[in-house]
């Protein structure tokens, strides 16, 4: 019989913030903290501002190895195991799961001879070995925009089936380069159609063009149940199911008619209902995958209380965006308010259930949906924790 598993503390560092406060506070504001991307005023991104690392985690040898946005994440996960109050004994054999990006500024180098370690994608999971002790289960997934959450996912299997009582999982990037910038606008994915930076995601509204650059980490502790009691660890939420897919089409655009994405979804919600839920959607603000993700919504959980798109106010983080949305929707629901999706003034599916105004809620379900360049489909889903043998 597979394990109850819980999630027992996160460490994120966001465009909104580093702590729930911060991220309650900035989530008050109309929009979030967009600006115009210096290489080019047409491109409007989300940065984390005056991010250093050694000022988070001390020296780290490996830093010059490490991507902006694997050194976010290495941060997100410290933050994590400090939460969680995880010791030596606790992580010796924990999981790691990382859902990260390429690095695409990898170039081979005369004067750093070990610049393969640059290209090599798990490079930050030995890092992270090496800085926090953990030597156990562990898997570095690039499934694109669908990483972070597919690693959640692996993680929850995982301890689900014994195989870690604990598991660090979650993942971090950013595209905050030329190199970055510039592939996501040959690709043809960036909002262009805005007159100010904070205006330019508005997932599901008629007048989207694209979406904006984000960037951050998020890491989270998953254990058994029976770990978290036995040493008294906090819940913050419970795991209860994850799935994924592959549209087997483009290797851009989404299936129109969602079909994957949809069994992945109704896959994931087996064990976690419709009753009370909340969806953390992937919200990007294309054309194409906001269809894709309305159609898959209409077609599964078209009696949700919410639909969020946390994009609108910290834009897209790449492969780390379902596990930073994640970690603000943990915050939201612990608060008891969801802020309403950022720049949806006229809604291109206004049946949905889509946030247009903030709204006072404590959802005893979350569903998080994450869809990636490849067609690759990722959710998980999580219950509010109750104790007893038969409550999930």
């Amino acid at each position: 019989m597979a394990r109850r598993v819980v999630i027992t503390a996160s460490g994120f560092i966001l465009p909104l913030g580093s702590t729930p406060g911060e991220v309650l506070a900035a989530l008050e504001e109309p929009h979030g903290p967009f600006e115009r991307w210096a290489g080019d005023r047409h491109v409007s991104v989300c940065p984390v501002a005056g991010f250093d690392l050694r000022s988070h985690v001390g020296r780290c040898k490996n830093a010059r190895y490490l991507t902006r946005g694997q050194q976010l994440c290495l941060t997100a996960a410290v933050r994590a195991v400090a939460e969680a109050a995880l010791g030596p004994q606790h992580l010796d054999r924990a999981g790691l799961f990382l859902g990260l990006g390429p690095n695409l500024q990898a170039v081979p180098r005369e004067d750093k001879a070990l610049w393969l370690l640059d290209c090599l994608p798990n490079t930050l999971a030995a890092t992270l070995a090496e800085t926090l002790g953990l030597h156990g289960e562990n898997l570095t997934v690039m499934t694109a925009c669908a990483g972070s959450t597919q690693a959640l996912g692996q993680a929850f299997r995982t301890v689900a089936a014994g195989l870690a009582d604990v598991a660090l999982a979650g993942g971090g990037d950013s595209r905050l380069s030329p190199e970055g910038v510039r592939a996501y606008r040959q690709a043809g994915v960036l909002a262009t159609d805005f007159v100010r930076p904070e205006e330019a995601c508005r997932p599901f509204d008629r007048d989207r063009s694209g979406f904006a650059i984000g960037e951050g980490a998020a890491m989270f502790v998953l254990e058994s149940l029976e770990h978290a009691t036995a040493r008294g660890a906090k819940v913050l939420a419970e795991v209860v199911g994850a799935s994924s897919s592959l549209d087997g089409g483009s290797l851009t655009g989404p299936d129109p008619a969602g079909t994957s994405a949809a069994r992945a979804v109704r896959q994931c919600m087996e064990k976690l209902g419709t009753r009370d839920l909340c969806v953390l959607a992937h919200g990007t603000g294309t054309v194409l995958n906001d269809e894709a993700e309305a159609a898959v919504l209409s077609g599964t959980v078209p009696n949700a209380r919410a639909v969020c798109a946390f994009k609108s106010r910290m834009g897209h983080l790449a492969s780390a965006c379902g596990a930073a949305e994640l970690a603000v929707g943990l915050v939201c629901a612990e608060a008891g308010r969801f802020p309403s999706i950022a720049n949806l003034e006229n809604p291109a599916w206004p049946d949905l259930p889509l946030l247009r105004r903030p709204m006072a809620l404590r959802p005893k379900n979350l569903l998080l949906q994450s869809f990636g360049f490849g067609g690759q489909n990722a959710c998980l889903g999580l219950k509010e924790f109750k104790a007893g043998k038969d409550a999930a």
